[in-house]
């Protein structure tokens, strides 16, 4: 409204008055412009925190399953990830070749290429001598070509050492983010439909926490206790001069709390199927 008025009045006195109804509508489609104009960049805005909240689950969810695997299950995942991907062949997980810092070979682009797997968290890195352990397996064997794929990041040396010996045998880094788009790529992180069940399960599970809480808090036997002492706060305020405003402030709290235990008890509760902890829980 208030840019229609705005839109109107300078329409107004731009046209010196003269143009009362053509200003009139000048102004009301200023007015529609920026009605639409809101919209789409609302629109953009709410599409951006939604893309931000699935990413941010959607990470949630696949780095806990990443943590929950050993290291051997960790590198299968590698495999049936680059299984998944373009450029990747032949791909073979060598268990006899981990003592040399290899944990898989495979074909990419034609190039046999020597890969190694760290399942690190926090903010433990790749550390140079990982690389170096690496790339002496690779001379000794004849590999041109390695890539090394970290859950987390590298330490400045690592990426120091790679860039030196680049000439001779090219290791590529690949950390968190790459690894990320690598998984999404082959299929392997959670999918939009995924993610909207994860997002159904944390709400409904803070549903839950509040509804049994509030029926700890607010049950019916509690009620009568924090108005009557709401009451006799109250009334031991009018007698105590210092701490008056005291009294009377904890008799508002436990009369808030039994206003609202009455309200709760009084509306209609929505029926929540009881979960496994519920019944483990249950007194």
């Amino acid at each position: 409204m208030l840019v229609f008025i705005i839109s109107f009045l300078l329409f107004i006195l731009f046209t010196e008055g003269e143009r009362f109804y053509a200003s009139f509508a000048a102004a009301f489609s200023v007015l529609l412009i920026y009605h639409f104009i809101m919209k789409y960049l609302e629109e953009i805005k709410l599409n951006q925190v939604i893309y931000k909240v699935n990413e941010k689950i959607g990470r949630e969810n696949f780095f806990k399953k990443i943590k929950s695997m050993d290291h051997e299950s960790f590198i299968n995942f590698i495999k049936e990830i680059l299984e998944e991907l373009p450029g990747f062949a032949d791909i073979q997980v060598t268990e006899y070749l981990e003592d040399e810092g290899i944990n898989l070979l495979c074909q990419y682009r034609g190039e046999l290429t020597a890969i190694q797997g760290h399942l690190l968290d926090g903010e433990n890195m790749v550390e140079a001598r990982r690389a170096r352990q690496l790339s002496r397996a690779m001379s000794k064997r004849g590999y041109k070509k390695a890539i090394i794929i970290s859950t987390t990041d590298f330490r400045e040396d690592t990426k120091l050492f790679c860039d030196l010996i680049r000439e001779k045998r090219q290791i590529s880094l690949l950390g968190q983010e790459e690894f990320i788009q690598m998984a999404k790529d082959a299929g392997k992180f959670p999918n939009e439909a995924e993610i909207r069940n994860l997002i159904l399960k944390k709400l409904e599970h803070k549903e839950r926490v509040w509804h049994k809480n509030s029926k700890k808090i607010f049950a019916k036997p509690r009620i009568t206790g924090y108005l009557v002492n709401g009451i006799f706060l109250l009334f031991i305020g009018f007698f105590e001069g210092d701490f008056q405003h005291l009294y009377w402030l904890c008799a508002l709290i436990l009369f808030v709390f039994g206003l609202t235990g009455i309200f709760l008890n009084m509306t209609p509760k929505k029926s929540l199927a009881a979960s496994w902890q519920d019944l483990l829980d249950a007194d």
